[in-house]
């Protein structure tokens, strides 16, 4: 595991995620040009960093440490590994959102499960509010 192999796996499945550089310096909290040296592999992210950005690409993090090969995924229409997914298998449209929608994403993935279900309930009542107003 090379800090070249980390940058390069960060920067295919930020791209074939749709995110921006941006975006995933917004979830981690750190300057865009931070983000920018992982990809070069310059630096690497913590743990903590690391365990994020696959919550956030929905990968294992030993597919984003390039401990499993991940070109299979990127080439190959059908998977030989049972329960792994292309990288390419993009079934949410996540290309057809706004900055902001994949932006909300990319920080609810990165969410622990217990903050995911309070950020629903939050958008819940949200939504109820506006359908409230909109009935006054």
């Amino acid at each position: 595991m090379s800090l070249s192999s980390i940058g390069k796996n960060l920067r295919i499945f930020r791209e074939k995620c749709g995110y921006t550089q941006q975006h995933l310096a917004n979830v981690l909290n750190i300057d865009r040009s931070t983000y920018s040296y992982y990809e070069s592999g310059k630096t690497t992210p913590d743990i903590s960093s690391l365990i994020m950005l696959s919550q956030v690409f929905s990968v294992s993090l030993s597919e984003l440490l390039g401990q499993e090969d991940i070109s299979p995924m990127l080439n190959d229409s059908s998977s030989g590994k049972s329960g792994s997914k292309r990288v390419t298998d993009n079934n949410s449209h996540i290309y057809d959102l706004k900055k902001d929608e994949l932006q909300l994403i990319a920080f609810f993935r990165a969410c622990a499960p217990e903050e995911k279900e309070e950020l629903l309930q939050k958008a819940a009542e949200i939504q109820g509010k506006n359908k409230k107003k909109e009935m006054d």
